[in-house]
């Protein structure tokens, strides 16, 4: 049943993901959108937690990465003054 949990949280993230790069590339969004790069945070924090639970490191770090990025995006978007 954990796994299954997992997998589906993965699904969750891996949409959620591809869903922002869509949107971005159709000009629904915006890069400096709250919505763009939160769509980008909750995904790799999704993708997170399924590696983490598979066991796939590299997987898992690559989103660690994804997830900080998107920290960065968003603090910057919430105070300008900040970056």
């Amino acid at each position: 049943m954990k796994d299954k949990y997992f997998e589906c949280i993965g699904w969750l993230g891996f949409v959620l993901i591809v869903s922002a790069y869509l949107f971005l590339t159709i000009k629904m969004l915006e890069v400096n959108s709250v919505a763009y790069q939160s769509m980008n945070l909750v995904g790799a924090s999704c993708m997170v937690a399924n590696a983490r639970n598979a066991g796939a490191k590299p997987f898992f770090w690559l989103n660690i990465i994804w997830a900080l990025v998107a920290v960065v995006g968003l603090v910057q978007l919430i105070w300008p003054d900040a970056g």
